[in-house]
């Protein structure tokens, strides 16, 4: 492992670090150019940027890791800077304004492919709702009327509930027949003299 580095590797490094700027700008003009594609609002500007930095920060640490063995040396951050500023005002300057027509131009055009295609499809769709809400409103009259016309009820059914046996009928009303109680009626109607 080297810690000092002859002027001729200085300069040398310095120069990949200034290439290595220049395509950092060339990254940053990519994210513009999808960001230009789908939004331009407050937040697509914020998420590319901050999609950007994290990026930049992780190519900017492959290449100290390569390139130095992951020393971090003050020459190689400054050349890094030089080439994204040396990219930003000359080729990034100049492809600026032809990114952004070119962004415009695509999203015309996918705008227009998408028109094209679901134009069909939205108007399917559309006939095909009309006839299935038809056919909804159709079954819910035809349920309604053989709800009414209907000669066959549900029956009580017996069931235990709380240890005591309940008569649940298809009206969803509920009542208590207990035995006990059942005997009780009938002690009671065998006690009471007729008149």
């Amino acid at each position: 492992m080297t810690y000092l580095f002859s002027s001729g590797a200085q300069i040398r490094i310095f120069l990949s670090a200034v290439g290595f700027g220049f395509f950092l700008g060339a990254v940053y003009d990519g994210f513009r150019i999808l960001r230009l594609l789908f939004q331009k609002t407050d937040r697509a500007y914020r998420v590319s940027d901050l999609l950007f930095c994290v990026t930049a920060g992780f190519l900017v640490f492959l290449f100290v890791l390569t390139t130095l063995n992951g020393q971090i040396r003050g020459y190689v951050l400054l050349g890094i800077l030089f080439g994204f500023l040396l990219y930003a005002y000359t080729f990034g300057s100049f492809f600026a304004g032809r990114l952004e027509r070119a962004a415009r131009a695509i999203r015309r055009f996918f705008s227009a492919v998408y028109r094209k295609i679901s134009a069909p499809i939205l108007r399917f769709l559309k006939k095909c709702r009309g006839k299935i809400a038809k056919n909804v409103q159709k079954a819910q009259k035809k349920s309604k009327f053989s709800v009414k016309k209907s000669k066959f009820h549900l029956k009580s059914v017996k069931e235990m509930l709380y240890n005591q046996p309940v008569r649940v009928s298809s009206d969803g009303g509920s009542s208590r027949n207990d035995e006990r109680n059942g005997k009780e009626n009938e002690s009671k109607k065998k006690k009471t003299p007729k008149t």
